[in-house]
């Protein structure tokens, strides 16, 4: 049974000297109470460091968020893992949800949760009840605050993000959703689990950026995660972002070749 020294939450965050910003994320709890592992993104003349026993602090001189996650997981050391960023704030027994869902589902590597804004409402449409599997609209649904696992069945399979994608590099999106479609192509068990662990308040990524980054960004990655199929993704895009009044009609030709674009730059990215 995993209990509550099980659970490390690794943090990205940037240029910090001082703690407070962990006093904002555990309102209801004092943080020094959790295990944390904090990558402090930075510069030599703004280090972090830390004087408390379950608070680990690393320093680093790279940016990118990808770059931040893939440092956390190689030095991650207890056996379940919280993916978070700064500006999140965790609920009261936030705890208790993710070792139920470990200690009632043995055979699952990791789980899917959702948030709220701070209103208290959720601002993405989740599932009303427990997925044993994730279907391929939940993991682009994803958010990395929602994601938890087994640090054992990361490890194993040797899972990193990719770092194409996230925010400081190219594709500056889209890196959790293909960070779980890797994990379930290479096996893991990652289901849903209908609880709110922490309060959101900013806006999503994609919600800050126009429609024409939109669909550059989100072709490759639907290319990265569904190959050749990555047309289909983006047409039923248009298709829902049509009906939805996201965009008009007269947009639909022009947000295609952006999605070429964005397919085609990612293929000249990785090309060895």
């Amino acid at each position: 049974m995993y209990q509550k020294s099980d659970i490390q939450i690794l943090i990205a965050t940037m240029n910090r000297t001082n703690f407070d910003f962990l006093r904002t994320m555990f309102v209801f709890s004092d943080f020094s109470n959790f295990n944390l592992l904090v990558i402090n993104q930075t510069t030599p003349d703004k280090l972090l460091q830390s004087d408390f026993e379950n608070v680990e602090v690393i320093n680093s001189f790279e940016k990118g968020l990808s770059k931040s996650r893939n440092l956390a997981l190689k030095m991650a050391t207890k056996k379940i893992i919280v993916l978070t960023d700064d500006d999140v704030v965790f609920q009261l027994g936030f705890e208790d949800f993710i070792l139920n869902a470990f200690n009632s589902n043995i055979k699952h590597d990791g789980f899917r949760f959702q948030y709220e804004n701070e209103n208290g409402i959720f601002p993405k449409k989740y599932p009303k009840r427990f997925l044993q599997k994730l279907s391929h609209f939940e993991i682009l649904n994803s958010s990395s605050v929602e994601l938890v696992f087994k640090t054992e069945s990361i490890k194993t399979k040797d899972l990193i993000f990719d770092e194409n994608f996230g925010l400081g590099s190219t594709f500056y999106m889209g890196e959790e959703a293909v960070f779980v479609s890797d994990a379930i192509r290479k096996g893991l068990n990652i289901g849903f689990m209908p609880q709110t662990i922490l309060l959101h308040a900013d806006l999503s990524t994609g919600e800050k950026t126009s429609s024409s980054e939109l669909y550059f960004v989100q072709s490759a990655v639907f290319y990265r995660i569904f190959g050749k199929m990555y047309l289909f993704w983006v047409a039923l895009k248009l298709f829902f972002d049509l009906k939805q009044n996201k965009i008009k009609i007269t947009q639909v030709y022009y947000l295609l070749t952006q999605a070429l674009k964005g397919k085609k730059a990612y293929v000249n990215a990785t090309k060895l």
